[in-house]
């Protein structure tokens, strides 16, 4: 544990019991089925899940709700107050759903036990839970089951199956982009270590080549549009986001700060908003150009993607519209993701799942972690803890 986790202590654990006394907590029902009292278990040893404000923790207990599985977090109360001290992990200890125990206590039965260490370094109780390691890192693992990139958790909560539908439905035009244009958004690194375009290159590529067409706002239904839109100058609420953004045809995937795939792609493709992108390869499955993507590489190839949307006809651009749709029903549904590990892949085999989310790989890739505790391991676990 870092000495600023041990710092802050005092302060971070107080706010971590204030989130978890949240009284929104006090109004949850009991899920109705068997199935949907499969418990979500995050049992944490290090602070791998702390990156990006903790977003994925947030991520992970948003699609639980959505499948109305409830979140317990086991992890020491060092590593707790650091989840507090982050803004998206002290959201996640408010959510109605979430409890915490005690490293020594037990999960409830028939849980599913997520892991951010190898099973074989599992010093905790587990009983006959079935456990699976989260790889959490850059590259996905061969052969391991992949969990999409989420969207960003204020928009998992406010998702509305119908609603989405509606906003499929709706007339859409021009090329859109909206997120922060700091400086951070330009470094060298997001070139040399995944090969493509910073965000601040793809922006000046679009202004210099196509300043005439540009909007700061919104597209207005003119198909040529193009809307840069900073979001330090031009905020958009939360509530309002996912309809202004579809009420766009392509989104521009303009890279994040320390690695490509950022969630409003996930966002527009849910509305079947189509992307304009040059790191489709890090999708899984990887998107196609002219089906489901707009795929380009470099700056010319990014100027030609705009050239090349300016000639299609509507029937094209509505059929990739379809299609990303999909895609997204398919391979980007995060809720669905976790229900089917829950209750389709109740088995021993699927013990390891690719979280590709970072800039770089916190676990070994010559031996990445399994999920998989030794049976006599837990045996003498479960005797220490009795």
């Amino acid at each position: 544990m870092k000495w600023k986790h041990l710092l802050r202590y005092p302060f971070d654990i107080r706010l971590a019991e204030e989130q978890l006394a949240s009284s929104a907590k006090l109004n949850v029902s009991k899920p109705n089925s068997v199935k949907s009292c499969a418990t979500i278990g995050l049992d944490l040893y290090t602070d791998k899940m702390l990156f990006d404000c903790a977003r994925h923790l947030a991520c992970l207990s948003a699609f639980a709700a959505q499948i109305d599985s409830p979140v317990v977090l086991r992890c020491s109360r060092v590593l707790l107050a650091a989840i507090a001290h982050k803004s998206l992990g002290k959201e996640f200890l408010a959510m109605p759903h979430v409890r915490w125990i005690e490293p020594g206590h037990h999960f409830p039965k028939n849980s599913l036990v997520l892991l951010d260490i190898d099973g074989e370094r599992a010093d905790r109780p587990l009983y006959d839970q079935r456990t699976v390691a989260m790889l959490i890192g850059r590259d996905p693992v061969a052969k391991t089951m992949v969990m999409p990139y989420p969207m960003h958790p204020n928009q998992i909560a406010q998702f509305d199956a119908v609603q989405v539908a509606s906003f499929r439905r709706q007339f859409k035009a021009g090329v859109f982009f909206a997120g922060s244009q700091h400086r951070r958004y330009g470094r060298e690194a997001m070139h040399e270590k995944f090969g493509v375009l910073s965000r601040l290159e793809m922006l000046d590529v679009l202004r210099r080549q196509f300043g005439d067409r540009i909007a700061r706002r919104d597209a207005g239904g003119n198909d040529r549009k193009i809307v840069l839109r900073d979001s330090a100058k031009e905020p958009i609420a939360a509530a309002d986001w996912m309809s202004i953004l579809s009420s766009h045809q392509f989104f521009l995937c303009c890279p994040g700060a320390s690695q490509p795939v950022c969630h409003n792609v996930i966002e527009a493709m849910s509305l079947g908003v189509v992307p304009i992108i040059e790191y489709g390869d890090r999708f899984d499955p990887e998107l196609i150009d002219g089906y489901n993507s707009i795929c380009f590489e470099g700056r010319k190839g990014l100027a030609a993607a705009i050239r090349r949307i300016d000639t299609m006809p509507p029937e094209k651009r509505n059929r990739l519209s379809r299609n990303v749709c999909q895609y997204y029903d398919d391979h980007l549904d995060g809720a669905a993701f976790l229900k089917r590990l829950r209750d389709e892949l109740n088995t021993d085999f699927v013990d390891q799942i690719s979280m590709p989310f970072h800039d770089q790989n916190l676990y070994s890739t010559g031996s990445p972690p399994s999920g998989r505790v030794p049976a006599s391991r837990r045996k003498a676990l479960d005797r220490n803890a009795a």
